[in-house]
């Protein structure tokens, strides 16, 4: 089993724009051409390029108010958790291939910052997950954690971020599985 790749992304949305992000995404998110081509599967499979909520809510707000946190489908191998500070973005991609590949690394890093400027982001970060010890940072937006929250947890418990996405690929593969990376951009 593999390692997912996961970015998060804080955001300052308001309420409202919550309850409209499925449609706000579909009208500004443009998944850049180098995440595409990250596997040419998911860029030549036919079907709307769309962020596809949980359908069994009757709407965003329901959703939020019962789960806590809101779920949705993207184009091209994505899928995002959206809490009230903070989006867990996630790939069929996985930690590897981001950290190895410098191809997959540019289409996940490309898309990333696309989102990133849909929510007015400033900070992402890029961590392996699925049952990973830096599991545990996304794990607490689940509890109510602000993204500050899981900033303070990944450099009290992890260390310091790795200084660049190159830095991933030459560590050896424990400290690769432990890094992560923390790009900050403008939103």
């Amino acid at each position: 089993m593999g390692i997912d790749f996961t970015a998060l992304l804080d955001h300052s949305l308001s309420w409202d724009e919550l309850y409209r992000l499925p449609e706000l995404l579909e009208a500004r998110f443009i998944c850049p051409a180098a995440a595409l081509r990250v596997d040419p599967d998911l860029a030549a499979s036919p079907g709307p390029w769309r962020w596809d909520r949980d359908r069994r809510y009757s709407s965003v707000a329901e959703e939020l108010s019962e789960e806590g946190y809101l779920s949705l489908d993207g184009p091209g191998g994505f899928s995002a958790t959206v809490f009230r500070t903070c989006v867990e973005l996630t790939h069929l991609a996985r930690w590897w291939s981001f950290a190895f590949d410098p191809h997959v690394r540019d289409g996940l890093r490309e898309a990333s910052r696309a989102l990133a400027t849909v929510l007015r982001s400033t900070t992402i970060l890029y961590a392996p997950d699925s049952f990973h010890p830096t599991a545990g940072g996304s794990d607490l937006l689940f509890d109510g954690a602000s993204f500050g929250d899981v900033l303070r947890w990944f450099a009290e418990r992890i260390g310091p971020s790795v200084s660049s996405p190159d830095a991933l690929a030459g560590a050896d593969e424990e400290t690769n599985e432990m890094g992560y990376l923390i790009e900050h951009v403008s939103g």
